[in-house]
């Protein structure tokens, strides 16, 4: 049995390696200040102050260097937007194509730099660069054209809700200020650019790879399924892999699979290694020259830099190839801490030639993957081996070695996973039987028949390679389609961390690793030890501390998404806003996420629909689906037939009771806390829907607080101010998210708001809120809120006779010190 001591496990980092760390942390505090520098106390408070000064101070300097390096380097905002652009009309966009990225739905990602507006001699500089997402695209960019396009230009701005990923820091970082979406043949022209000999060769390979997917005896759309899997998994283009199909192999926890990354060049890395064993059952004196790992280091280079190739060299795959080139050279050394030297190494190169690359989802999740495999790999064999029945049969000891790594990788990649993705997938199994099949048979039989079926005279071969390659993607998809069917692949939604959780959470994973190295008789430890605590404690304080009512108006773009949330902590959902793109699902990127963050999952009391239009009702699926109501209540009109089954499939699959709202309802959530339903009267019958929402008024101890009149229009607005029911509230939600329709003078008499809060998209192209709404709240002195320019706002009463706080995610700098435009 092997102890601690043992060299094969984990051993204490080494100085430079803390360098390294702290080095990573100054980057990191640039967006997230206090996470950095607690985790430099940590790396500080771990190390023994009075015998190693010197290493102190140069952790703290090398902490400095790289806060200071992406200060000086962080791209500046432009200052202005053009008049054109302000306008939201169309703009002649010429740039030069340096990225191109292919996704779901038929979808290129382009970035284009060098802009200018306008054609020939008439053109203005905009400052920055534009990502262009096209669909349906009639063909493919490749870098170095340059292209001229008639387009709809967007400032670049996310949405901004407390707790939740907001992309404007992304994009900024790598100075892409502006968007635009096009479907179609749109307009556009090269304007110069040639394809040169790589893209072409690249080209003809996917044809190639196509045409050998094509596999007869498939329906048409398996078949594509297949060459859409084949030519994600050989190129990195997933363009035509069905979303529904990415969104269940996501579920199936295989989604990193599809991801080019350090797991295929891992696969590559491993074909060389087969061919160092075949050269020694050939010609076993060849290890005297070259022994086996060294070998397999030298023939995998080749596959890997191929791949690389093939990929279009994407960052993950760069930063994967310099990673596996550390660790090659650290073999070539004789070097016995191979896994964590090279990690640590290659960290140190990549964050060097680009620092910005912390900030991408992908290296956090390869990094923290083989750093837990690093770390608790050699603790879990260690325990495997004494199932010495299993350990030492060849097979079980590969399928114990999988699962090992699957688990220690896992265990790292635990905080991340819950704070960005929301969700654990309870089918980690699958990667046992997947991986295998992925890295024996599929990736090499394709990739070794791609290249055979070049080869005069041996096509018949190549075809073979690819039927079984094809078929293996084949039954893999028939799988995952049975497990659809049988409600098997549906996600565990999860507590969603505060940072002092994470850090503490990676902090005793890794204390428990070196216990042996940890001494409370050591002041630095012991200092560490409090300070662990306290990160620990001050959420839990926080979270433990009277919340009052809360009234969250969520940023969910052009709809509207409110959550009240009862001092007795119960929370009902007063629609979920909702997106005309199929593809972004906002009850999943941000109702839940909204929900789950710093607390854990648990059931909506109550979730209300105002009316059954799609930017009201699109992001309540999700949270219907996963986390489930104790009730469902509308004004009992159903959207069109496929969501109203996908609503109801949600409905039956939590057993959440439903019923139908009307004038006159009251729903009682505390016994001083109650929503009143002020329209429609029970089977409202209006010609224009959005006169049929529901109208809720908010009120605690007899205090009107928040009046919630939904998309209330001219006919609703007059049929609700016909009645004499008491309408005054403190806080008014701007109906139909400010549009002249809902520009009643009396409404805003009847209600008297201190406060408004309109909930609309940026620069939407309805142009709300209109000038008319703008008005009448300017001329009442109404406190006036806009989710566009504020994110998420939220209300919150102490007591019901008390002026509310109020609090908006969006500061006048934007959430990462963006300004925002308008």
């Amino acid at each position: 049995m092997r102890h601690f001591s043992d060299p094969s496990l984990p051993q204490g980092l080494l100085p430079w390696q803390k360098l390294v760390g702290a080095y990573v942390l100054g980057i990191w505090s640039l967006k997230y200040p206090w996470v950095g520098l607690s985790a430099l106390v940590l790396l500080l408070a771990f190390v023994p102050f009075k015998k190693q000064v010197r290493l102190n101070f140069l952790i703290v300097l090398a902490f400095m260097v790289g806060l200071a390096l992406v200060w000086i380097r962080l791209p500046a905002v432009p200052d202005f937007v053009p008049e054109q652009i302000k306008s939201s009309e169309r703009v002649v966009v010429q740039g030069q194509v340096e990225n191109v990225a292919f996704l779901p739905g038929q979808r290129q990602r382009i970035i284009l730099g060098d802009l200018a507006l306008g054609r020939g001699d008439r053109t203005e500089a905009l400052a920055g660069k534009l990502v262009w997402t096209w669909q349906d695209a009639p063909v493919s960019l490749f870098p170095g054209q340059l292209v001229q396009a008639h387009l709809n230009v967007r400032p670049i701005q996310g949405l901004a809700n407390f707790g939740v990923w907001n992309s404007e820091f992304f994009w900024r970082i790598q100075d892409v200020h502006w968007r635009s979406y096009t479907r179609g043949g749109h307009f556009w022209r090269e304007l110069d650019g040639d394809p040169g000999r790589s893209s072409r060769s690249r080209q003809i390979l996917k044809e190639q790879v196509s045409s050998g997917y094509d596999l007869s005896g498939l329906s048409d759309q398996r078949r594509e399924q297949v060459q859409g899997l084949a030519l994600a998994l050989f190129f990195g283009d997933r363009s035509l892999v069905d979303p529904g199909l990415m969104d269940t192999i996501r579920l199936a926890s295989l989604g990193h699979s599809l991801a080019l990354s350090g797991l295929h060049l891992g696969i590559m890395a491993g074909m060389g290694f087969v061919l160092a064993w075949l050269a020694g059952l050939i010609h076993p004196r060849i290890y005297l020259f070259f022994p086996y790992t060294k070998l397999g280091v030298l023939l995998a280079a080749p596959f890997c830099l191929t791949y690389i190739w093939m990929g279009q060299a994407p960052p993950t795959l760069i930063r994967s190839g310099i990673m596996f080139a550390c660790w090659g050279v650290l073999l070539f050394m004789n070097k016995r801490r191979v896994l964590l030297d090279g990690l640590f190494m290659a960290a140190g190169i990549i964050l060097v030639l680009d620092p910005w690359s912390i900030f991408d989802l992908r290296l956090q999740l390869s990094l923290a993957a083989v750093a837990g495999i690093a770390l608790f790999l050699p603790i879990l064999e260690n325990c495997l081996q004494r199932v010495r029945v299993l350990w030492e049969c060849r097979t079980s000891r590969y399928f114990l070695g999988l699962a090992g790594v699957t688990l220690a990788a896992n265990l790292a990649l635990l905080p991340i996973q819950a704070w960005t993705f929301n969700y654990l997938s309870p089918h980690l199994y699958l990667n046992l039987a997947w991986l295998p099949v992925l890295g024996l048979v599929i990736l090499p039989a394709g990739f070794a028949g791609l290249f055979i079926s070049f080869i005069p005279g041996l096509g018949w071969l190549g075809d073979i390679l690819f039927f079984i390659s094809g078929h293996s993607l084949n039954m893999f998809i028939s799988i995952l389609e049975f497990m659809v069917h049988k409600d098997f692949l549906h996600p565990i939604v999860t507590h969603r961390p505060a940072w002092q959780h994470t850090l503490v959470y990676w902090t005793l994973l890794t204390m428990m690793i070196y216990a042996r190295q940890i001494s409370l008789k050591n002041r630095a430890h012991l200092l560490g030890m409090v300070f662990l605590a306290g990160l620990m404690a001050f959420p839990m304080v926080k979270a433990i501390q009277d919340p009052g009512l809360r009234l969250r108006i969520l940023d969910v773009g052009q709809g509207q998404g409110v959550i009240l949330e009862t001092p007795d902590r119960k929370r009902i959902i007063i629609d979920g806003g909702g997106s005309w793109n199929p593809e972004y699902d906002l009850g999943r990127q941000v109702v839940v996420p909204s929900l789950t963050w710093r607390r854990w999952p648990q059931g909506v009391d109550l979730m209300i629909l105002s009316h059954a239009h799609v930017d009201h009702y699109g992001g309540l699926v999700y949270p219907l689906k996963y986390l489930g109501a104790d009730q469902y209540l509308h004004n009992g009109i159903w959207p069109g037939q496929v969501d109203t089954a996908r609503i109801r499939t949600a409905l039956d699959r939590q057993d959440v009771a439903r019923d139908i709202l009307a004038r006159g309802d009251v729903l009682q959530l505390t016994p001083d806390l109650a929503l009143e339903v002020l329209h429609p009267e029970d089977q409202p019958d209006y010609p224009r829907l959005n006169d049929t929402s529901l109208v809720l008024r908010l009120i605690w101890d007899g205090h009107g607080l928040a009046l919630i009149p939904g998309d209330l229009e001219v006919q609703g607005i007059t049929d609700l101010l016909a009645t004499d029911q008491d309408l005054s509230s403190k806080v008014l939600i701007v109906p139909h998210h400010g549009s002249r329709t809902s520009a009643d003078q009396k409404l805003y008499e009847r209600v008297d708001p201190d406060l408004a809060v309109v909930s609309r998209g940026f620069m939407n192209r309805f142009n709300l809120p209109h000038q008319e709404v703008m008005d009448i709240i300017t001329s009442r002195n109404i406190q006036f809120f806009d989710t566009a320019v504020h994110g998420e706002v939220v209300i919150t009463w102490k007591r019901p006779d008390t002026e509310p706080e109020i609090s908006w995610a969006r500061s006048r700098t934007g959430p990462q010190g963006i300004p925002y435009w308008f």
